[in-house]
């Protein structure tokens, strides 16, 4: 068995976090932020057997891994400030 991170954002699942740059990630409490347009990534830690593919197991496989994740941890991106983009 190996550990394996997936990241969901947007209904899609991804092995490595989608999009956003390491400087745009919040690094303080959320709900202490009411300026700010967040996006969320979900990440899931799971289990899997040594010979799994990414490439080759379908979306609903991957979400159903991802439902019986051993860990999951949200992060956080900000997208917009103040009418100025970020992305």
């Amino acid at each position: 068995m190996k550990t394996l991170h997936l990241f969901r954002f947007n209904d899609s699942i991804f092995r490595k976090i989608p999009f956003f740059k390491e400087e745009h990630r919040l690094k303080t409490d959320v709900a202490d932020i009411d300026l700010m347009n967040i996006e969320i990534v979900t990440e899931y830690i799971v289990k899997t057997h040594d010979d799994f593919s990414f490439d080759n197991t379908s979306g609903n496989d991957l979400l159903s891994m991802c439902k019986k994740a051993q860990k999951t941890i949200e992060h956080y991106f900000v997208i917009k400030l103040d009418h100025y983009d970020f992305i």
